[in-house]
């Protein structure tokens, strides 16, 4: 490849990264705006895999019937589905009912680097060494300071933030491992979207309709229309392809660094929008999540850690 067309790609793939970080800051706010107003949980997933369906259909039915998943066989789309579709929407919309978004954003958000170098460690064979290891450590020491600060709840004057917060990583943990997947399976951004809404949709929407709790029908319709169109067609459809694609190019570890530019953006936002005041503790994680995010970062090359250059991993557009 020309110098020239690898830097335009590798441009490309800075705005995609950067339009990721947009999409999961205010994921992180509008999904805890929607279970605090009237949704439950389950509506919320609800909402994200119904619009996104019917955003990613057409583009499920216009291709040729052995090629509607792309490379990926029925398990592995069915796997991508569990993990990002219906395991990551269900644990971060149930920590957002008990939990403010800045928790969300660290033990989530903040969490997906330290959960993907791991899982990248145990499935792709990636060093945990130098630099990474140092960003990572504090990161984990950010989590602790939110851990510290809920388990301080739970003893004394409490409330049920707790459970909220063991929801987050449980999330993160699904979205780190469907990453490193993405990786080692190459998967084009276009197949990933399709297996996470159509397939995980196809699980979920019998579920919810048949046994879970509902109140969608009293939230007003501009409700409806914002949540379904942000958490289904911007915050997965539009943020998955993107996602895959900045996974392909820089590797699963190194993007997650990246989006730990999220807990600060969103913790910020959360307390002008949502009017969730920030603690001591919480500003300690905030604070150490986004260091060893930049230390993290920072200390990547393109042959250390799979973060290898765009032309090493083609990205299939």
């Amino acid at each position: 490849m020309a110098t020239g067309a690898r830097s335009t790609l590798r441009g490309a793939d800075v705005l995609c990264a950067i339009g990721v970080v947009a999409i999961w800051t205010f994921f992180l706010v509008f999904a805890r705006m929607g279970v605090k107003k009237v949704f439950t949980p389950w509506d919320m997933v609800f909402l994200r895999f119904s619009f996104a369906a019917a955003v990613m259909l057409p583009v499920f039915l216009l291709r040729p019937a052995g090629r509607r998943l792309g490379t990926l066989s029925w398990r592995q789309a069915a796997a991508l589905a569990c993990l990002a579709g219906i395991g990551f929407a269900c644990f971060a919309y149930l920590g957002f009912s008990y939990a403010p978004a800045a928790h969300g954003a660290v033990l989530m958000t903040g969490a997906l680097p330290f959960l993907t170098a791991i899982a990248a460690w145990l499935v792709l064979g990636e060093p945990l060494a130098g630099r990474k290891a140092w960003g990572l450590s504090l990161i984990l020491l950010g989590i602790g300071f939110i851990a510290w600060h809920s388990l301080s709840g739970v003893l004394g004057w409490g409330d049920n933030t707790w459970r909220g917060d063991l929801m987050f990583p449980c999330a993160a943990s699904c979205w780190a491992l469907f990453a490193v997947l993405l990786r080692r399976w190459k998967v084009n951004p276009a197949d990933a979207t399709l297996a996470a809404a159509l397939i995980g949709g196809a699980l979920y929407v019998p579920v919810y309709l048949l046994f879970l709790p509902k109140q969608i029908m009293a939230a007003p319709l501009a409700d409806v229309v914002f949540q379904g169109v942000y958490q289904g067609v911007i915050a997965l459809v539009l943020s998955m392809w993107l996602y895959t694609r900045v996974v392909q190019a820089f590797g699963p570890t190194r993007t997650a660094m990246v989006t730990a530019l999220c807990p600060g953006l969103a913790a910020l936002a959360a307390v002008f929008l949502l009017g969730e005041a920030l603690s001591v503790l919480v500003l300690l994680g905030l604070v150490s999540v986004t260091a060893g995010m930049i230390v993290g970062v920072t200390g990547q090359s393109a042959g250390n850690g799979g973060t290898a250059a765009v032309a090493a991993t083609p990205v299939v557009r």
